[in-house]
């Protein structure tokens, strides 16, 4: 499993908003990966 692939899983659970942006910050997501992960947490297709 990649970190994609967690973050979707975990994703509001365990992990918060916060944590997804630092993933990307790190580069451990891209920001289009980590744009998809919050904005289906808002109910949008991503």
């Amino acid at each position: 499993m990649n970190v994609y692939e967690l973050a979707k899983k975990y994703y509001p659970k365990l992990w918060d908003r916060e944590r997804i942006q630092a993933l990307a910050a790190a580069g451990k997501l891209t920001e289009e990966e980590a744009a998809a992960i919050l904005s289906a947490e808002d109910g949008q297709e991503g």
